[in-house]
Formats: C-alpha cells, sequence, structure tokens
C-alpha cells in the first residue's frame, strides 16, 4: 500500500512540475470507490458542523417557517414586510414588486433586502403556506450548511483524505464574519464568496472542466444577483480571475472565456433589472468613507473574541469587520511555520495558481479601506481625491468595508490548505493542527453576541374592530407616513400595523427599505394627505395632527388607544364603530 501511495505521490510531483497553470497538485488520477465514499462523509460532516454552529448560535428557535415575531425588529422587520406584502400583490415587473407597501409609491422585495430569489420561487405556493410564514430562518440555516459543503470542496482540491476535508470545511463555517452579520440575513451568504474561490483555485484537467467552471460561476453569480447587489460586486471579479486563470491555463480560448464572461455579466444586470434594482429611487446613498475597513480588521475581534483583546476602531467600522477568529490567526502561524519547515515540499506547490484571484482580492481589499484609510481608528491616508471621479458607484457600495470579507476568507482558506498540502505525506501533523485550530475558533467566539440571541417585543393588535376595514377599506396609512432613515419611525407602532394591513389585505404607507422612494420625505410633515381625505382609507393619526384632520370633517375614534379617522361621509361598520369612543 504505502508503495502505491509512493508511486502516486511521484506521478503527482512531476505533474506539479508542469509548465504555469497547465496542470496543479490535488487529487491522484484516479480515487478508489471507497475514497469518493469518505469524502462524501466528510462533505456531510462539514454540512453539520456548520448548521451544528448555527444551531449554536441561537438558530434552532428561528428555523421554524411559521415563526415571525423574532422578525420584527430593526433589518428584520424590513425583510418580513418586504415578504409579507408581495404575498398580497399581484405578479408585476420587476420581479418582487410591492405595489401595496409605501403605498402609493411602492417598493420591492429587492429594496428591502428580503431575497428576491427565495420570495419569488415560494410565491407560487402562496394560497398553501401558513399566514405567518417566513424564509429568512431556513435561509440563515442554509447558508451556514453551505459554507460547510465548498468549505469541505475547497480543501479537497489539496487532499483526498477525509478528516481534513472534514474539519477545514468546519473551521471555515465557523467564520465570525458571517455571525455578524445576522442582522441583515441576505449579507450572510458567504457561502457564495467560497464557492468561487473554490473554482479559482480547483483542479482544471480540461478544456470539459474551465467550461464547466465557467457555468458554475454563472450560476453563482445568478443567485447572487438575486439575493444582494454586494456579492455580485465580489463574485464579478472573482469570475474575472478565474477567466484569466482559464486562459493562462491555455485551457479555453481568449474569445470563448471573454464572450462566457460578458455573458455572465449581462446576466447579473439582466437580473438586477428583473427584480427591480435599477428603480427611479437610485441606488446611491450616503456613507463611504465611514462604512470602511480597518487597516487592523483582520485581528480586530471588536467585541466577538474570548481570547484576544479588542482594538480601536472608527464608529461605523463595523461594516467593514474582518476578524479571522483566533483558531484561524493560529492557524496562519502554524501555515507560516509549516512553509519554513516543509521548505523543499513548498518549493514543489504552484502557487500560480492563485495569484489571478490573489489580485482581485486584494484589489478588493483596497477599496473596502474606503477613501479614509484608517489604523486602529485613526486616519493615516485620505485618498477622496482618487474616488471623487467614482461618486456614483461609491455610492451605491457606500458599505465598502464588506469588500474585506473575500481576504478574510481567501486568508483562512489559504492556512488551511496550505497545512494539509505540506503535511499530506504526515498526515496526522496536519490533523492536529485543523483540530486544535477548529476547538480554539469555537471557544474564541462569543456566541452571546448573536443577534439571534436578542430578544424581540412584537405586540399584534388585538381588538376585532379592526377586521371591519375588510370590504370597505383599501388602504390603512399611518399619518403623517413613518419612514426609517427618512421621517420619524416608531418601530413599535409600524410594525404592528404592518402587520394588520397584511393580514387585512390592505396596502400601507410606511415601514423600512434600503432605499426609501424620495418622494415620501415631503409627506414627512405633512399637516394632511397631499391629495385630501380618501374614502377608502383608514388614517391613524398622531396625536399632534388630529386637529386638521377634525377641522377638515373627519370621523374620528379610538381603537386600541389609537386615534383612527376616516370620511365622515363613511357609514360602514368601521366608521360607526369610532363612534364609541368618539374624538371631537
Amino acid at each position: 500500500m504505502r508503495g502505491a501511495e509512493a508511486g502516486a505521490y511521484s506521478r503527482r510531483s512531476s505533474r506539479e512540475t508542469a509548465p504555469p497553470m497547465s496542470s496543479n497538485v490535488p487529487l491522484p488520477v484516479s480515487v478508489p470507490a471507497s475514497s469518493h465514499r469518505a469524502l462524501l462523509v466528510a462533505r456531510t460532516v462539514a454540512v453539520l458542523g456548520g448548521l451544528g454552529w448555527f444551531l449554536w448560535l441561537g438558530g434552532g428557535p428561528v428555523l421554524p417557517p411559521t415563526r415571525i415575531d423574532w422578525m420584527m425588529r430593526e433589518d428584520w422587520a424590513a425583510h418580513i414586510f418586504g415578504w409579507l406584502f408581495f404575498r398580497n400583490a399581484d405578479w408585476q415587473l420587476p420581479l418582487g414588486a410591492t405595489p401595496n407597501h409605501f403605498f402609493p409609491y411602492g417598493t420591492s422585495v429587492a429594496l428591502t433586502d428580503g431575497n428576491p430569489w427565495a420570495a419569488v420561487l415560494l410565491k407560487p405556493f402562496n394560497a398553501l403556506l401558513p399566514v405567518d410564514f417566513q424564509y429568512t430562518g431556513p435561509w440563515l440555516g442554509l447558508c451556514y450548511a453551505l459554507m460547510g459543503y465548498f468549505g469541505a470542496r475547497l480543501v479537497e482540491t489539496v487532499s483526498p483524505r477525509a478528516v481534513p476535508v472534514a474539519l477545514g470545511g468546519t473551521l471555515l463555517a465557523l467564520s465570525p464574519v458571517m455571525a455578524a452579520r445576522f442582522g441583515h440575513p441576505t449579507l450572510c451568504a458567504h457561502w457564495l464568496l467560497v464557492a468561487l474561490l473554490w473554482l479559482n483555485l480547483r483542479d482544471l484537467p480540461d478544456a470539459r472542466a474551465a467550461t464547466r467552471s465557467l457555468g458554475l460561476a454563472a450560476l453563482f453569480n445568478a443567485i447572487a444577483s438575486g439575493t444582494h447587489p454586494y456579492w455580485v460586486g465580489m463574485l464579478m471579479p472573482l469570475t474575472l480571475a478565474l477567466g484569466v486563470r482559464i486562459v493562462w491555463s491555455r485551457k479555453l480560448g481568449l474569445a470563448r472565456v471573454a464572450a462566457a464572461v460578458a455573458g455572465i455579466i449581462g446576466l447579473d444586470v439582466l437580473l438586477f433589472s428583473v427584480f427591480g434594482y435599477f428603480g427611479g429611487q437610485g441606488l446611491g446613498a450616503e456613507g463611504f468613507g465611514d462604512f470602511s475597513s480597518d487597516l487592523a480588521t483582520l485581528v480586530n475581534p471588536m467585541g466577538w473574541s474570548r481570547l484576544l483583546p479588542d482594538l480601536p476602531a472608527a464608529p461605523r467600522q463595523g461594516e467593514g469587520f474582518g476578524y479571522l477568529g483566533a483558531g484561524a490567526l493560529l492557524l496562519v502561524g502554524l501555515a507560516a511555520v509549516s512553509v519554513l519547515v516543509r521548505l523543499r515540499e513548498a518549493r514543489t506547490v504552484d502557487w500560480r495558481r492563485v495569484l489571478p484571484a490573489a489580485v482581485v482580492v486584494g484589489l478588493m481589499a483596497v477599496y473596502a479601506l474606503s477613501s479614509r484609510v484608517t489604523w486602529l481608528g485613526q486616519t493615516v491616508a485620505d485618498l477622496g481625491a482618487l474616488y471623487a471621479p467614482l461618486e456614483k458607484a461609491t455610492n451605491a457600495f457606500r458599505a465598502s468595508g464588506r469588500f474585506i470579507w473575500p481576504l478574510s476568507y481567501l486568508v483562512v482558506i489559504g492556512a488551511v490548505l496550505t497545512v494539509v498540502r505540506l503535511w499530506r505525506n504526515v498526515p496526522a501533523v496536519a490533523v492536529a493542527a485543523l483540530t486544535v485550530a477548529l476547538a480554539a475558533q469555537a471557544y474564541d467566539l462569543r456566541e452571546d453576541k448573536s443577534a439571534l440571541f436578542k430578544p424581540v417585543h412584537f405586540q399584534r393588535l388585538q381588538s376585532p374592530e379592526w377586521a371591519a376595514l375588510q370590504g370597505p377599506y383599501q388602504h390603512l396609512a399611518l399619518f403623517p407616513p413613518h419612514a426609517q432613515w427618512v421621517c420619524r419611525y416608531d418601530e413599535a407602532l409600524v410594525n404592528a400595523l404592518a402587520y394588520q394591513a397584511y393580514r387585512l389585505k390592505l396596502t400601507f404607507n410606511s415601514g423600512y427599505a434600503s432605499r426609501t422612494p424620495q418622494a415620501l420625505e415631503a409627506e414627512c410633515h405633512a399637516r394632511l394627505p397631499r391629495d385630501g381625505l380618501d374614502a377608502t382609507t383608514a388614517y391613524v393619526v398622531l396625536p399632534e395632527h388630529l386637529r386638521p384632520f377634525l377641522d377638515a370633517g373627519a370621523r374620528c375614534g379610538r381603537v386600541e388607544g389609537l386615534a383612527v379617522c376616516v370620511v365622515a361621509g363613511n357609514t360602514d361598520a368601521f366608521a360607526q364603530g369610532l363612534a364609541r369612543q368618539p374624538i371631537h
């Protein structure tokens, strides 16, 4: 057996000295069926490791799709209401459009960061789904499972052994960066980055494999386009790097690769349009230069570590959080030592296969630093003049710090692959290193920092009087409208009314979206609705605005302590019910 392994190792070593990037080193030419089964088990272990870590971080209570109360807070509320109002809306373009939310201007699932792909794929089954239904919890669990899976596939590029594959895949799923994004569920699809890095680093033995890699890159880009624009901003450069590697390795010609990459870009743009990202509201917003990464971000826990101290950072640099974790940092050190100890083995590795991906990851990391480069929160360089001509792009991707994520993962992946590759003929060393790193990573991460553990108190409106709105009324409006970051915003009141409007299949004029209709801002301080009182609208009116409504002849009364007004001429059951607690 040892002789066979030595022969395989010799054959692999001869392939490693081939021309640049023409072939790479990962697996033997023929892998026994038993090894395939072992790798399948290893991938499954990594998937379960990712899911288990998600549960440890508080994922259990959010997994059941019929539990929605936990989402009635901050960005989660934007996501759930984007989906719920979409359920009540008719199909139209752009896909995910919700004209009944932020009425009369409308919004979309995309502009509430509500995961357009999930919403569009589930809407055909709307009649079969419970009234209270969310997909965000299962989505988060899926993201962790896929992190483990693609992490395992990455380790397979340098080792066919099951134990390092399982350990390395699980280690990647324990990323602090991913856990820190629970507040923005669509930004938890970090597996897309790992998948693109896998495509960039895996073996490309022939043109067929190269073509398959481009096809998978197109698939991952398509998923990214209907998940969150920032993923496309990161995946597209990695797709270009993949194209460069394929051309460089002479597996496919330049014209064919260029056509494929152009097609992927076109697909991204088409899906952006179909899902409504190119709306009249615009994609720009303030914050570029503030939502950045610090030069020390890879080693700054920002409260997430039990073992390492926090370092200074600017107030809004949480968006650029890139902490690797104590276990991953330990493995980086072990990888560096391994290169020195196993120098002869290191010289046989074709390090150039990672070069195209490393270049684009480095460029994204530079962008993550933004126009104000900081060290421990203090500005050390001002690049404002450099970015001034790119204002539209930087406003669209204002949270530049997120572009540190590819570097964070590439560093960890590089450490895992280096240790496994250099010690592959002494696998016990690699297994020991990965085991210690995994244990340190699990212990280091403070699970109590998980947003999934934060309590949410959602109070539904209980009065049966609200049911009388259904039929005579088409709209429920909070006046003046409340919109996060634009107008006054009472989260508890907005969420209670929005949920009631959803249950009664009414439109609603307030909420939380990543990009809010600009015309809405003009109504924030209006005394009365712009076009006067509408007979099909029930208005929940703030106390300081009651007098203008009464002067306009509205009939007002209290329902569950809220002031509600309708047109004086309405004689329906709800209007008559307002007389039980009238407001004069």
